[in-house]
């Protein structure tokens, strides 16, 4: 948005706040959360909508389900050139059907559990791979499977055709490629010294090559079967390769790579669900980063802790130079080279992302499934995808486009508010829906979906907000705004404290900042370009002390849940009164010294009454106060009173009934004073007497204090 604009906006939200939605108990400040990246809007969730890497909403390809499966996962579909598909599931090994009207019918079962793999030859022959301890089969379109070779290991993970027939599995827990040119003719292409073969792929005609596990290599297999690493992705697999057109290779690596395991001990990935025994800890996307209660931090969406990437994409270019283009926190199941771009399925909420070369992604397409396990495309270049539990296939494309749904993630006003209108940016027809609710995730206890007609929120007033676009065919958004006026809480008076007397405060003047560093670049800059800012932690404001009798000092802590600028009035009255009297009022510092000098001696109270009405709209401010312990104010000095002084001995008494003696001293030169203990040893009783002696003709000097501050004097002669 143009600065021009938003200043615009600003100015026309404040009139209209103060004319019409500054109803009582709400602030007259409305506050705004912005939704305009790809990491704001990726916080909600998206129905047939795609996502750019801009920030931009548009409707996506339509998404529809082609048929659910009686088997819990799905491992691999191979699409049929007469429009029919075969997929294979477990745990019961089977593979299904789906004809061109979505009948589903059992081609195939199996004695062992999974089937991970599936390749049709040249010549149009099926063959399937089952795990564990399971064989290559030949599949026939009537009849039993036949097996075609045992290799002789726990795991096949992967199958591959080359141009002439002959076939290529990958396996584990030896880590080997198998060479297979006909029925039971198997021959060991390459022990590659890892545990497992998860994937084959060719990047050229008889150049093969295979993504290891525990490792997480990128292996080429030279002609005489080593193999050579392209590229260590230091995860703990590599689970997908693509091979581009222009020969560039793309391959994905997931989980986490553990420490080296014991010798004979190994991995088994897959025996479950897809690579999640590779996951490391995956950041709840409900879970809410810690934040204090109020207003006080920046409002915003509710966002999941941030993890390292779980997923990596990475690619190696004809030079053969790999690097890393792409992370996720989610883990990448399927790779494929589409005409739309690069595609990765995902794990999380069943996400396709279109992925460019410079590592930029587009969240491209939604199914209703927690993962996107296989993605394939069919003869007609339409986007077929896979996913478990229940094992169901889906088809992107393959119907008219109909509208895109998106549902932001819940907008947190930090405490109860009134929400305004939703602004949002867009072209095309765009329907706008809301609630709110005041639980930090949607529920039952939220109020309905209300229409927002011109964007304008109808939903009742709760801390949280969340909305829903209906994108129609040709529309895009790229900027929402939502604008709220947050319900006016009461500042906060936590302490309180009158300090010793005889010490007053004053702020000092902060000092002045130093002078800004500059670039070179800063300095050769065109002359009028404005000066980049420097922001520095502020500091604390200072005060300097002076001393002088009667003064006192009181010094509070205040704070306002929702930021408002707060001023404090003092007021005060005697233990022995009802009504309070003013003495400061509309004071801006938390702390006020005042001389007590000409005060009746007695006990006081003070009170400190906060106040936000500056921040608000008139009548509309809210106060907090808090009073203080009872102190004393003593503005008499002790007195002195001559008893006796002759016979050599001087007797005296000194009384003070507000605060108690704090001392009592006398010289015989006028010069230096000495403290001198009372007859009963100790200064604890409102009267003291005490002796010493007295010459004949000697003069003594008397000096009391009291506890505030108070002193007195006499002398006595012998």
């Amino acid at each position: 948005m143009r600065p021009s604009f938003r200043r615009f906006v600003a100015l026309f939200l404040a009139v209209l706040t103060w004319h019409g939605l500054a109803r009582r108990g709400y602030a007259i400040h409305p506050q705004r959360i912005v939704l305009d990246t790809y990491s704001d809007f990726a916080q909600g969730t998206a129905e047939s909508v795609t996502l750019g890497e801009e920030g931009l909403l548009q409707p996506a390809l339509s998404v529809e389900m082609v048929a659910r499966l009686p088997a819990d996962q799905l491992w691999a579909i191979l699409p049929e050139a007469e429009g029919t598909m075969l997929v294979a599931t477990s745990p019961d090994a089977k593979i299904f059907r789906i004809g061109l009207h979505r009948e589903v019918t059992l081609l195939a079962s199996f004695h062992e559990h999974q089937i991970y793999a599936m390749a049709r030859s040249p010549q149009g022959e099926l063959f399937a791979a089952t795990s564990p301890n399971g064989k290559i089969y030949r599949v026939p379109a009537k009849g039993d499977p036949v097996v075609y070779f045992d290799p002789k290991e726990k795991y096949i993970w992967s199958l591959l055709f080359d141009r002439d027939g002959t076939l290529y599995a990958g396996t584990g827990t030896g880590g080997k490629i198998f060479r297979i040119e006909g029925s039971l003719k198997g021959t060991l292409l390459s022990a590659t010294g890892e545990t497992h073969v998860r994937c084959l792929a060719w990047e050229k005609p008889g150049t093969l090559l295979a993504g290891s596990a525990p490792r997480g290599l990128l292996l080429r297999i030279l002609p005489g079967g080593r193999a050579v690493a392209l590229a260590d992705s230091e995860r703990e697999e590599v689970n997908q390769i693509v091979v581009s057109s222009d020969g560039s290779i793309f391959f994905s690596a997931v989980g986490t790579r553990h420490p080296p395991r014991a010798p004979g001990s190994f991995s088994e990935p897959g025996s479950a669900t897809p690579e999640v025994w590779t996951s490391a800890p995956e950041a709840s996307e409900s879970e809410e980063p810690p934040r204090e209660p109020g207003r006080a931090l920046p409002f915003g969406m509710i966002k999941a802790t941030v993890s390292a990437p779980l997923s990596q994409l990475w690619s190696i270019n004809p030079s053969l130079v790999p690097r890393m283009i792409w992370g996720s926190r989610e883990v990448l199941y399927s790779l494929l080279q589409a005409p739309m771009g690069l595609l990765a399925g995902m794990s999380g909420d069943g996400y396709v992302y279109r992925i460019s070369l410079e590592g930029r992604s587009d969240r491209l397409l939604k199914i209703d499934a927690p993962a996107v396990q296989v993605a394939v495309l069919t003869s007609s270049q339409q986007l077929l995808l896979g996913a478990s539990n229940p094992a169901r296939v889906f088809l992107a494309g393959g119907s008219p486009p109909r509208e895109g749904i998106y549902c932001s993630a819940p907008l947190d006003a930090g405490s109860f508010a009134r929400w305004g209108r939703l602004l949002v940016e867009r072209s095309g027809v765009v329907a706008v829906r809301t609630r709110t609710g005041n639980t930090a995730k949607p529920d039952e206890s939220w109020y309905d979906w209300s229409p927002a007609p011109d964007g304008r929120c109808q939903s009742p007033p709760a801390r949280y907000f969340q909305f829903e676009l209906r994108l129609a065919q040709g529309a895009s958004v790229n900027r929402v705004q939502a604008v709220f006026l947050p319900h006016n809480l009461p500042p906060k008076l936590e302490k309180l404290q009158i300090l010793h007397p005889g010490i007053a405060y004053s702020e000092l003047p902060p000092p002045p900042a130093p002078l800004q560093a500059r670039t070179l670049d800063q300095l050769l800059s065109p002359e009028g370009k404005p000066e980049p800012v420097d922001f520095f932690s502020p500091m604390p404001p200072r005060y300097q002390g002076k001393e002088a009798r009667g003064l006192r000092t009181v010094v509070w802590k205040a704070e306002d849940p929702d930021g408002d600028e707060l001023r404090y009035s003092v007021f005060f009255r005697s233990e022995k009164e009802t009504d309070w009297h003013l003495l400061v009022k509309d004071s801006e510092e938390p702390l006020f010294s005042w001389d007590t000098s000409g005060w009746p001696d007695g006990r006081y109270l003070l009170k400190v009454e906060a106040s936000d009405a500056r921040d608000n709209a008139p009548g509309e401010g809210l106060r907090a106060s808090l009073n203080s312990r009872p102190f004393l104010v003593d503005n008499t000095p002790p007195q002195i009173r001559i008893l006796s002084s002759g016979g050599g001995k001087l007797r005296f008494r000194v009384s003070e009934y507000a605060s108690g003696i704090r001392s009592v001293q006398i010289s015989r030169d006028g010069r230096e004073f000495l403290p001198i203990p009372p007859v009963d040893g100790i200064l604890d009783s409102e009267e003291e007497e005490f002796e010493l002696p007295l010459l004949k003709g000697e003069t003594l000097f008397i000096r009391a204090e009291d506890e505030a501050g108070n002193v007195t004097s006499a002398s006595a002669k012998g």
